[in-house]
């Protein structure tokens, strides 16, 4: 069910995605594309801070990356810097293994010695990734992450830069995000790169009763260009520079018709948890999506 909401909710707000094409493990996909069942959703955790924990208690001195499309088998490490308890920055490097041995055994053969020709192939800044990335406690309700990758292969020569700024009020979370360039992907798998795109969003704290609502305000700038694939693929109208904004508005309620008094057994559990407190209970959504365009520039 996790998964089917996930997707609905990909058709109109915009949503995150895991992606091995970048240092940071996951990518945006393009606003109002439905996701597909069969995507894996961008985790809470950092990618820095997932290495960390691999390094730090499984004992793993490189974590592998993998993406077929774009530079294959790669090995990852990560080194913590945590200056405070407010405060924890990390520096990621990546090695392309794969590209490495296929240049390796393709020029191999013309090299006299085999030790310099492993420097000179070392020396290919192509084969190298590094990211850094700070994430600050500003407050007990205010945090503010940086994040700055290089890429030394062809398709990313641009660093790729983000602030994320994260507000919690009394009833509502605050969100707002700035990439450049953002990378986007469609739902036929395409690349895409937005020179600048930034999103503000506010929503109120999901309740089991009574009345929520969800603002969105996404932004872009400059013209979209594809990483790789066909160049000749026409590119998706909600990235183009503009402005749009979208919200939504529910009313729930929850009514319960009976509930057991008996009281429960402590020594005897139930195979369903639902079982352990039995009760009959009704609810009722309604609610009203909206979608705005300002402007859009072909």
């Amino acid at each position: 069910m996790n998964k089917l909401r996930w997707a609905m909710d990909g058709g109109f707000w915009d949503l995150d995605r895991s992606t091995p094409r970048t240092l940071e493990g996951e990518g945006r996909a393009v606003p109002g594309e439905p996701l597909p069942l069969g995507v894996s959703r961008g985790t809470r955790l950092s990618r820095p801070k997932q290495i960390d924990f691999f390094q730090r208690f499984m004992f793993a001195p490189f974590i592998p990356s993998y993406s077929a499309s774009s530079h294959g088998l790669s090995l990852q490490r990560v080194l913590a810097l945590p200056f405070t308890q407010d405060w924890f920055a990390t520096l990621l490097a990546q090695f392309n293994l794969q590209k490495f041995v296929s240049s390796f055994k393709k020029n191999g053969a013309l090299q006299s010695s085999r030790l310099e020709n492993i420097r000179k192939h070392l020396e290919d800044k192509s084969l190298y990734a590094l990211g850094f990335c700070s994430e600050l406690l500003l407050s007990p309700c205010d945090t503010l992450l940086l994040s700055l990758d290089f890429y030394g292969d062809d398709n990313n020569k641009k660093p790729r830069k983000k602030a994320i700024f994260h507000h919690k009020f009394p009833n509502h979370n605050l969100n707002v995000e700035a990439v450049w360039p953002g990378l986007y992907i469609d739902k036929a798998g395409n690349y895409w790169d937005v020179p600048f795109s930034m999103a503000i969003d506010l929503a109120s704290l999901a309740s089991d009763s009574g009345a929520s609502y969800h603002f969105c305000m996404h932004h872009s700038a400059g013209q979209p260009m594809q990483l790789g694939g066909d160049e000749t693929v026409e590119v998706p109208a909600t990235l183009l520079p503009g402005i749009s904004l979208k919200s939504a508005f529910s009313l729930k309620k929850n009514v319960e018709i009976w509930r057991s008094n008996a009281q429960k057994l402590k020594m005897v559990q139930p195979f369903d948890i639902f079982l352990s407190n039995p009760h009959i209970s009704a609810s009722g959504v309604i609610g009203k999506l909206q979608v705005l365009n300002i402007f859009s520039v072909c």
